[in-house]
């Protein structure tokens, strides 16, 4: 049976790796979210000596979008030690995210998180050190880079630059992510990536694992992109969730693609079809369209939406870093 207490013994890693005692920590969450989860986070520091104090509210609408005004406000108090996005729709590309980095605020992703993700067998309980280790060898490969390549038997041909672009490796420790010293991680976490020059992507991306909003995915989303946006978005049922999500809650910018080209690090990550976990799977690559503040780029936009591919072949100036899932550095 799964409890908030059970539950806690896990959540304490990310609260261990991100916080110290005594601090303040705001739990942001939403009805979509299992209750014995946000208890679970809140058990887990109070068993630490920090004071969590948790924020619900109803889903928002589409990733990206903001929560509240007041909880706006509550996740900007500078008296927080840490704000955990604990939502069924992601906020790390949300305006709140931009404004909490540029005022050194500090945060943790644990968006779409389950109790099921929380198995101490499982991505949550992986050498999070080890990740970051490896992390930080691809990192180096972007931020020295200037032009990265996606293919895959799947159809999936990109390319894009991303000179003068900094990779980093997300790895469930706290990384900066501004001059302000703010930033963050995820949780559970593992990925390195690269945010491509705007205006440069040019070719097809083929999403076949997992998808915001979709999940898994059973007919693959097909990707047309020119000039660095995206000028079609084919398939099927999953391929029309995506065009009525830009429909409702999209603006041009929204269609700015790749908004992020990563790469999955968690060898204990298997696939459950949720963008929480897939996207972090050791050997997959996950690919944004739309707003890129949040990582060092240009393009302000009201979405941000990512799919993953599940055995891509990377290359950066030729150098192939990943293939047939497998990734081909030390």
């Amino acid at each position: 049976m799964t409890t908030p207490e059970t539950l806690a013994e896990v959540l304490k890693t990310p609260l261990r790796l991100n916080a110290r005692e005594g601090d303040r920590i705001l739990v942001i969450t939403d009805t979509a979210i299992e209750e014995p989860v946000w208890r679970g986070l809140q058990a887990a520091a109070r068993a630490l000596g920090m004071r969590p104090t948790v924020a619900i509210m109803e889903p928002r609408a589409a990733h990206a979008m903001d929560p509240d005004p007041s909880i706006v406000s509550a996740a900007l108090d500078p008296s927080n030690g840490l704000v955990v996005y604990l939502t069924s729709t992601a906020l790390a590309h949300a305006p709140m995210n931009d404004r909490m980095l540029e005022t050194g605020r500090r945060f943790v992703l644990m968006e779409e998180l389950t109790a099921a993700m929380l198995d101490p067998e499982g991505p949550a309980g992986a050498d999070y050190h080890a990740i970051d280790a490896l992390g930080q060898k691809i990192a180096r490969i972007f931020t020295e880079g200037s032009e990265v390549r996606v293919t895959c038997p799947n159809g999936t041909d990109l390319v894009a630059r991303i000179d003068g672009r900094p990779g980093r490796s997300i790895s469930g420790l706290p990384i900066v992510m501004h001059e302000s010293g703010g930033g963050g991680c995820a949780f559970p976490d593992g990925e390195a990536h690269v945010c491509p020059v705007e205006g440069t992507g040019q070719g097809r991306i083929v999403f076949d694992l997992t998808a915001h909003n979709v999940g898994r995915i059973e007919t693959p989303i097909t990707v047309t992109v020119k000039d660095g946006m995206a000028t079609e978005i084919a398939g099927a049922r999953e391929a029309e969730i995506w065009r009525e999500v830009f429909r409702k809650h999209g603006d041009p910018a929204s269609f700015n693609c790749p908004a992020e080209v990563s790469i999955g690090l968690n060898p204990r990550v298997r696939p459950m079809g949720s963008m929480r976990t897939d996207k972090k799977m050791y050997g997959t690559s996950h690919i944004g369209l739309g707003d890129t503040i949040a990582l060092g780029g240009t393009c302000k936009a009201a979405l941000r939406i990512e799919g993953v591919i599940a055995t891509p072949r990377i290359s950066v100036d030729g150098r192939e870093i990943t293939r047939d899932g497998r990734i081909l550095i030390d």
